[in-house]
């Protein structure tokens, strides 16, 4: 496998065992400057042997380590490493993401990530791929929600870095998705909007709706709601949080979908269903079977709406609402 970006002068491939040494090299330089990223330290790395590094890249059946070069220098790395017993060989960990500093918003990361993806799906009978990520690292998680990847768990204090203890989220994407809305929105090339798993903030919540032209919110009513939410995403673009959506509810039998909001200057392009798909991502995975989910469409959002599932109750039942004022 080689793909080379003639623009950016980017090439991705894998690595062999003549890489050995560049390999060593990248991966020191990760747990130097990037030490919540891989568990073993430097110096651990600095030590192992030249034979051990070359297993670890060598491609077979049960590894691929994928590197990106630009001018003929590795600058990024990520390996696909799959379970080798007869039980667990349906599964395949990421591993290993990381670009020097100095190469960062070139896209590295992305190549690096469908090269991934692209390996993936030639070995037979792979079905799961699973990753950890620093849970404070927001650009790595937007990345990897991006190309399908769900939180599924969290493993408080997973990593001790200089005394600081660690949390990783577990993120996991089948290769094959059942549902177009449980798949990942598509990205096009040059897309800088980034879709973050949190809920916004008091202020950028009632931002949100004001300026996207939903009801306005006082800040007591934002504040109490936004600590009963579930699930939320926010869209981010440029530093700046342009789109949100968020799941409420009882936690087993009824639940609602509120604040899809996309401000007016990024609307029409396919945002509303990004943040819909991410949503319908936590229904299919969190939501127990026999779960009542329900929403309010105003206006032509029913189409969007309906992509995901959603259908008119009318006529058998009609909506209903009362605001407070």
């Amino acid at each position: 496998m080689a793909v080379t970006d003639a623009n950016g002068g980017l090439s991705i491939r894998l690595l062999c065992a003549a890489d050995a040494d560049v390999y060593q090299a990248i991966r020191v330089a990760a747990a130097t400057h990037d030490p919540a990223s891989i568990h073993a330290d430097a110096a651990e790395v600095a030590a192992l042997d030249r034979d051990a590094i070359q297993r670890q890249i060598a491609p077979g059946d049960a590894q691929r380590v994928v590197g990106a070069f630009i001018a003929g220098e590795l600058v990024g790395v990520a390996a696909l490493r799959r379970n080798v017993l007869a039980r667990t060989r349906h599964r395949a960990a990421v591993q290993g993401v990381f670009t020097r500093s100095e190469c960062r918003g070139r896209g590295v990361a992305r190549s690096l990530m469908q090269a991934v993806l692209d390996e993936a799906a030639k070995l037979p009978g792979l079905a799961s791929l699973e990753l950890a990520v620093h849970a404070e690292n927001a650009p790595a998680k937007a990345l990897y929600q991006a190309f399908g990847f769900r939180r599924v768990g969290l493993i408080p204090g997973a990593v001790m870095v200089d005394g600081r203890s660690l949390d990783e989220v577990l993120m996991q994407r089948p290769l094959n998705f059942s549902s177009s809305a449980a798949a990942p929105a598509f990205i096009p090339d040059g897309d800088d909007y980034a879709l973050i798993e949190a809920a916004p903030d008091v202020d950028t919540y009632r931002r949100l709706r004001a300026e996207s032209g939903l009801s306005p919110k006082t800040e007591e009513a934002a504040r109490r709601g936004l600590a009963g939410t579930l699930f939320a995403v926010q869209l981010r673009h440029g530093g700046e949080t342009i789109g949100m959506g968020r799941v409420i509810g009882d936690g087993g039998g009824f639940y609602q979908v509120v604040d899809i909001a996309v401000l007016p200057a990024h609307q029409g392009r396919g945002l509303g269903k990004r943040i819909m798909a991410a949503i319908r991502g936590y229904i299919d995975r969190e939501l127990p079977v026999s779960a009542y989910v329900s929403l309010i469409a105003d206006g032509d959002a029913r189409h969007l709406y309906a992509q995901f599932g959603f259908e008119p109750t009318a006529p058998r039942s009609e909506g209903m609402a009362l605001f407070k004022r």
